[in-house]
């Protein structure tokens, strides 16, 4: 999968003194997400003589499916950015004294742009639940043939007697040999 570079979002590191603002809206560019609004970004840039910390916010609407019916479900998204990044020398001195090679979102400052791509990326994706369901009564898919259960509430699918394929078979003849020594 290539990146998509986001011209508005390299920031040349020598364009400014002590801070930077970055407002902007963008169509998305990520094939990591689908997105069914632009992704608006505001990053505020602060740079030190040895580091940038780059802070913010990010929100969209993303689109995943349902857990469960895998229905398409819209989240709005508000995502945050934190990041330190530390200059290359520095970071391997510091990081031999100090807790600073510890952080999770310290990065590694070796050129003279930064691609806050990334960053953006990840304060959308951090936002996404693990487990994005329709409703929090969402029924589901039938097992055995995949009927929408919300759709068709009073659906019932006879379970086949034997599986077609020798995985679920071997799943099958287990069971039973369960059920009759269990008798």
């Amino acid at each position: 999968m290539m990146k998509r570079i986001v011209r508005e979002l390299l920031v040349d590191v020598n364009s400014f003194e002590d801070s930077k603002k970055i407002e902007l809206v963008i169509d998305n560019p990520f094939e990591e997400i689908r997105c069914d609004k632009p992704i608006s970004v505001q990053l505020f840039l602060y740079k030190e003589k040895d580091s940038i910390t780059v802070s913010g916010k990010v929100s969209t609407t993303v689109i995943e499916p349902c857990s469960r019916c895998l229905k398409p479900v819209k989240l709005q998204i508000e995502g945050n950015v934190e990041a330190l990044y530390v200059n290359q020398s520095k970071l391997l001195s510091k990081s031999r004294s100090g807790p600073v090679g510890e952080l999770d979102n310290t990065f590694l400052l070796s050129e003279d742009i930064l691609d806050l791509s990334d960053r953006v990326i990840e304060a959308i994706i951090v936002e996404i639940p693990l487990k994005v369901l329709c409703s929090k009564d969402c029924k589901g898919l039938c097992p055995v043939c995949g009927t929408d259960l919300n759709e068709n509430p009073n659906h019932r699918c006879e379970t086949p007697k034997e599986p077609q394929d020798k995985w679920h078979s071997l799943l099958y003849n287990l069971k039973e040999n369960i059920i009759k020594k269990d008798q």
